[in-house]
């Protein structure tokens, strides 16, 4: 393996201001937002810290995962819609001495929606040696397994011992529209398997999976059932206790912090159910030696 090796992690990107949400927004759907649904959107920043929190934790990650790779590596973080852009991250790279750099996408699982972007991204770049080699999809990595099982672990020692075993696990992940997966697109499936992975090694009994996040202007059919819905469910089946699990997700942002703990906990306060919410993976050890694992046996 080469002693000059790059990686570059590969996330969404996110505002690091109020100021950033309209052009973000702007980058990501390909055109300017309506006025409104951008102040609607900035608001919700607003009650989140008024920036998203993902460039910084991916920047963390980062540091993180070249420290446990050792001196033969350095890693770098590249977002497809904001700063730095994955280009600039390679370039980057390539004036450090880079001589191999390997593309990661921070989603574990495969799609077009959003690893075939972080892929056209990275698409043109380099020659040779220096291509990046994509990596689109880890969904099934042990150490990967072991993390989410540490976090879900966790989240039920949030309530009451002689409560545990009763509690209710909705593992979510963002929605896509259903045509992909129609269309062959993995997605679904990669996320069923890992779910089926971490409740198959805690024994848990009680669990589902939802869909979250769902495009608000969306015209067509998106994966179901979603979560609010299923919370509805659960509820009407007497559980009282309800852990969430954004098992899509490898860091903090705007869908887990806004979407989960102010939208999703509060429906769940309506309807009676005491709610609790597994921390996201963001620099746990397991997760970084995870990274790690991946990287290596590339």
């Amino acid at each position: 393996m080469s002693t000059n090796t790059a990686i570059i992690l590969i996330a969404l990107g996110g505002p690091r201001s109020l100021d950033e949400v309209g052009p973000f927004m702007a980058a990501f759907m390909g055109r300017p937002a309506p006025p409104p649904v951008v102040a609607a959107v900035v608001e919700r920043y607003r009650l989140i810290g008024s920036k998203s929190p993902l460039p910084e934790m991916v920047k963390a990650q980062a540091a993180a995962l070249e420290q446990e790779l050792g001196s033969r590596f350095r890693v770098y973080e590249g977002f497809r819609y904001s700063k730095p852009l994955v280009a600039e991250s390679f370039d980057r790279a390539i004036k450090d001495g880079a001589r191999r750099v390997i593309a990661l996408s921070l989603s574990p699982f495969a799609t077009e929606v959003t690893t075939g972007a972080y892929r056209s991204a990275c698409e043109g770049l380099g020659s040779g040696e220096t291509c990046p080699l994509f990596i689109a999809s880890w969904h099934d990595n042990p150490l990967f397994i072991e993390a989410w099982q540490e976090r879900v672990f966790l989240g039920l020692k949030r309530f009451w011992t002689g409560q545990q075993k009763h509690v209710f696990v909705i593992f979510t992940s963002h929605s896509i529209p259903q045509r992909y997966i129609t269309a062959g697109d993995p997605y679904k499936a990669q996320v069923e398997e890992t779910v089926k992975l971490v409740v198959d090694g805690l024994g848990i009994k009680n669990w589902s999976v939802a869909w979250q996040s769902k495009g608000v202007r969306a015209t067509e059919p998106w994966l179901e059932p979603e979560v609010e819905p299923t919370l509805d469910k659960i509820a009407s089946e007497g559980y009282k206790d309800v852990l969430e699990v954004p098992i899509g997700f490898t860091c903090d942002h705007l869908e887990t912090l806004y979407d989960i703990d102010v939208v999703h906990r509060a429906h769940a306060k309506k309807l009676g159910l005491e709610f609790e919410r597994a921390e996201s993976l963001n620099t746990s050890k397991l997760f970084i030696k995870a990274l790690a694992d991946i990287v290596k046996k590339v």
